[in-house]
């Protein structure tokens, strides 16, 4: 009977202290932090947080100074949020940008949209080292490889 009762509460505080009802900047904080995370589960705060936050890590991206600014590009893609494709192709499109955050980015767009990123892949076919391997993956009709992450797996904290 206690089990029964407790189950409710603890589901909704769970929901808003770390699921879907979260404040976005919160998660955000948890996700620069990636305290007691593996790598591939760095982007679980987002995940977890989901649409919310998304135009909260939209507006940190161009400050080049962001922290696991490469996950926050991936939690994008992996979301293939729409709304994103702005943002990333700013930084696919910026020369100044390190190629591997370039091709991170256009990797990101083929997720939410591999039309789009067709359009745009063989100006950087030249591009350097991973852009252009990225960029020559898409020209030739193979997406490029990621890492797809769950909301199951992030609920579960699964390591890969």
């Amino acid at each position: 009977m206690v089990v029964a009762a407790l189950a409710p509460v603890l589901g909704l505080w769970w929901v808003v202290q770390l699921g879907p009802l979260r404040d976005p900047r919160e998660a955000l904080n948890d996700f620069y932090e990636a305290k007691d995370r593996a790598e591939d589960q760095l982007i679980d705060p987002l995940i977890l947080a989901g649409s919310r936050v998304v135009p909260v890590v939209m507006a940190e991206l161009p400050n080049k100074e962001m922290r696991l600014r490469r996950y926050g590009i991936g939690f994008l893609g992996n979301g293939r949020y729409l709304q994103a494709l702005p943002a990333l192709e700013a930084v696919l499109g910026d020369a100044t940008e390190v190629h591997t955050l370039r091709a991170d980015a256009l990797s990101a767009i083929y997720r939410i949209s591999p039309a789009r990123a067709q359009q745009l892949a063989p100006q950087y076919v030249g591009g350097e080292e991973l852009l252009g391997k990225v960029a020559q993956d898409i020209v030739a009709g193979r997406g490029p490889a990621y890492f797809e992450r769950s909301y199951w797996d992030a609920f579960w904290h699964v390591h890969h």
